[in-house]
């Protein structure tokens, strides 16, 4: 799943449904792992925590670009989600995309996430904001996944 939309597409979506009730943090923290980031489009810079850097494995410190994130990305979804950030990094945007980060060990764990663009200025400022969410298992390699 790849998608892109303008930013102010998406004016008023965020009002809750009638009704809706916000999940237990602890009930989603069962499931998987939220971790906010942030990317500075003046410097290209990534900033992401802990677990996010963990999963992408990259050093606890240093700094880092989109190219040293999605390495670690299923080789066909690459380009993808390069593209989504190429958009994202020239006009006002919201984008979200779902892929497999693949580990030394052969391992692979999925990875949704989703973000926007925004604080444009004439001088090539700008930030993308977004969370990763991190599902709590890893995929066997070796045994097909069944899509539904």
């Amino acid at each position: 799943m790849f998608k892109i939309t303008k930013a102010n597409d998406l004016e008023g979506f965020g009002a809750p449904p009638k009704g809706f009730v916000t999940p237990d943090p602890e009930l989603v923290s069962h499931y998987c792992r939220i971790e906010s980031w942030t990317a500075n489009l003046a410097t290209g810079v990534f900033f992401i925590g802990p677990a996010a850097r963990h999963h992408h494995g990259l050093p606890d410190e240093g700094d880092f670009g989109l190219l040293n994130l999605v390495q670690c990305y299923d080789a066909p979804c690459r380009h993808q989600v390069l593209e989504l950030y190429e958009v994202a990094a020239t006009s006002p945007s919201s984008f979200c995309f779902s892929t497999t980060i693949i580990h030394e060990d052969g391992s692979h764990s999925p990875v949704l996430c989703t973000g926007q663009s925004s604080n444009f200025s004439d001088d090539g400022d700008g930030s993308i904001n977004g969370i990763f969410i991190f599902p709590k298992f890893k995929l066997d390699r070796n045994k097909p996944s069944h899509n539904h």
